[in-house]
């Protein structure tokens, strides 16, 4: 009996990606890299699709981190500004604010056990260039 609770505890289950926030039918790009890793590169997984929820499947038991986003031109990639803010909607395990920059691994880790697991990501839409308002001349007479 004793090797049978040893293989139970070394089981993986699938994890499950619900991502919110799409804004189209683009790619939906996935990474996941363990928690303690400093970067989001190399990662373990990656995934690519446009439904959700995204699955992983016998994932390990572990702490990761996951990151997404959706390819709304179609190359494949995150495409970043020059300053490194992303052109494109883009989310991460645990939904932290994006307002410091992108998070760490460490910062966007979840547990994973046994068992099927679900998490949520929440894609953030990019910021919208203002756009540069002269103003209107005022009306005759209105000076």
């Amino acid at each position: 009996m004793v090797p049978l609770l040893a293989c139970q505890s070394l089981q993986a289950g699938d994890l499950l990606i619900e991502v919110q926030g799409t804004s189209d039918q683009a790619n939906l790009y996935l990474a996941l890299v363990p928690a303690d890793q400093q970067d989001w590169q190399p990662s373990l997984y990656e995934l690519q699709g446009t439904q959700t929820p995204l699955r992983i499947a016998a994932l390990p038991p572990g702490r990761y981190a996951v990151q997404v986003f959706q390819d709304s031109n179609g190359n494949g990639q995150l495409d970043l500004s020059p300053r490194g803010i992303p052109l494109e909607p883009v989310g991460f395990s645990g939904n932290p604010s994006l307002f410091g920059g992108k998070p760490k691994p460490s910062d966007s880790l979840f547990e994973h056990g046994t068992t099927d697991g679900v998490i949520n990501v929440r894609l953030i839409p990019p910021r919208k260039k203002q756009e540069r308002l002269t103003p209107a001349p005022p009306p005759n007479g209105d000076r």
